[in-house]
């Protein structure tokens, strides 16, 4: 299967998901198949607000000793520049450690998996305002390259496309779910009409 059919494929994928944790565990996931990395991350901002951000996290099994990893982003990291430039950013480890954006780990250093290269690209609305990012790391073979970037940009916009259609779809399912009766208010009606005179219909 060629790269292009992948897409296609995992853009039927994403169309499936129903909720937005589902989505990202599914879209970090395909980065992670699609361009062969041992790490991948998919986070969204609301507002800019990180304290409100929600991630997943998909890791190969060479890092199952941090399966458990569950570090929500801060908004610190070189991550933001990702966001706040919306565009691609691709580094080796070296390139990376000496950037003047990278900060390490923070108090999450103990906590995260060790990266080998990074390689991240923007999440954006349809009126092109950056919604969040995926990140990825540790190659499974050499470097991230030009086209490892043109492929995950391709996934991004993918990505972000139906970030916007599941949000939709969330938000339908609880205008519907606040107007649906519940049983117990079926009941309550029930009791308070008292039985129905013969004949009614």
């Amino acid at each position: 299967m060629t790269q292009e059919e992948s897409l296609a494929t995992i853009s039927r994928v994403l169309g499936s998901a129903r909720s937005i944790p589902e989505l990202l565990g599914l879209i970090s996931e395909k980065a992670r198949d699609l361009v062969g990395a041992h790490q991948a991350t998919t986070s969204v901002v609301f507002n800019e607000d990180w304290a409100k951000s929600v991630h997943a996290v998909s890791l190969s099994d060479k890092y199952a000793a941090w399966r458990t990893y569950d570090e929500r982003p801060d908004g610190s990291g070189i991550y933001r520049l990702v966001c706040q430039l919306n565009r691609p950013l691709r580094l080796t480890q070296t390139e990376l450690e000496a950037h003047p954006a990278w900060k390490g780990f923070g108090s999450a250093a103990k906590r995260h998996p060790a990266m080998r290269g990074w390689l991240a690209v923007p999440l954006t609305g349809r009126q092109g305002r950056n919604i969040g990012v995926i990140q990825l790391s540790d190659k499974y073979a050499g470097e991230f390259t030009a086209a490892d970037e043109a492929i995950l940009v391709e996934l991004g916009r993918l990505a972000s496309l139906a970030f916007e259609d599941t949000r939709r779809f969330a938000r339908a399912q609880r205008r519907r779910d606040s107007i649906r009766p519940s049983p117990d208010a079926h009941d309550e009606d029930r009791k308070t009409q008292g039985p129905i005179p013969r004949g009614a219909s």
